[in-house]
């Protein structure tokens, strides 16, 4: 499978991860990790880390942080800063990892690149066999079919090392499907590179996000949605004792 991410990744903390907007994200969710979390140790899994951008959050709280991406350019860029941290490639809907988790997070919207419900559901249930009886299970939608509404996002960036003009269009492809169109104008090194590329993303119902908690055999804590959580996050928790039994 080719990399989509490897264009992206040697430029994208500096177009998109800011931190106070990831520190006010990570703060928000550690505190809903913390209020209905019944485990009791700190390990956590970062579904869809990319290059790392909360790490340093769940590192300030104490957690024991894993990471996992679908993108071997994203992943070296995180092992880069974070070489003391087990990082590990692989599909959010079907990886298999020898351990489980007291919290997964899967924030970002990072969700949305399963495209289909029937991945969301498989995935769901993936994350689910890698929770601890008591855990917790965090994810933020891409957007939700009651919330979506096509736009142009329009950004420019300006740092010493580098400058970034970012055009991206957000269109709805299909009832239950979204394309973004990028365009980058990146400025480095003496030169200006234009990269493009369009990506398809999954637009699911609240009830379908509701859905897959559900049959993945997790219970709905919360849904919670704040100016420090604008995409919105699931809180699911992971039944000491098996509900089915």
């Amino acid at each position: 499978m080719s990399d989509e991410w490897q264009d992206i990744a040697h430029y994208y903390d500096d177009l998109y991860v800011k931190p106070e907007l990831y520190q006010l994200e990570a703060i928000k969710t550690i505190s809903l990790i913390e209020k209905y979390k019944q485990s009791e140790e700190k390990d956590l899994l970062d579904i869809a880390c990319g290059t790392g951008g909360h790490i340093p959050y769940w590192q300030e709280n104490h957690f024991n942080v894993n990471g996992l991406d679908l993108s071997p350019e994203m992943l070296s860029y995180a092992k880069y800063k974070y070489p003391n941290i087990d990082f590990h490639l692989g599909d959010m809907v079907s990886f298999r990892l020898n351990r489980n988790y007291d919290a997964l997070v899967c924030l970002y919207g990072s969700i949305g690149f399963v495209r289909i419900v029937e991945r969301l559901y498989e995935a769901l249930f993936t994350f689910s066999t890698h929770l601890k009886p008591g855990g917790i299970l965090c994810i933020t939608p891409w957007s939700t079919k009651e919330e979506f509404e096509p736009k142009i996002v329009v950004d420019a960036i300006k740092h010493p090392h580098v400058r970034i003009t970012r055009m991206e269009n957000v269109k709805r492809k299909s009832p239950n499907l979204v394309e973004v169109d990028f365009h980058h104008l990146v400025g480095q090194n003496g030169k200006v590179t234009y990269y493009t590329q369009s990506m398809e993303i999954g637009l699911f119902s609240k009830q379908q996000y509701q859905d897959a908690i559900n049959r993945a055999n997790l219970e709905l804590k919360e849904y919670y949605q704040g100016q420090d959580m604008p995409m919105g996050i699931f809180v699911a928790l992971k039944p000491l004792c098996d509900k089915n039994q």
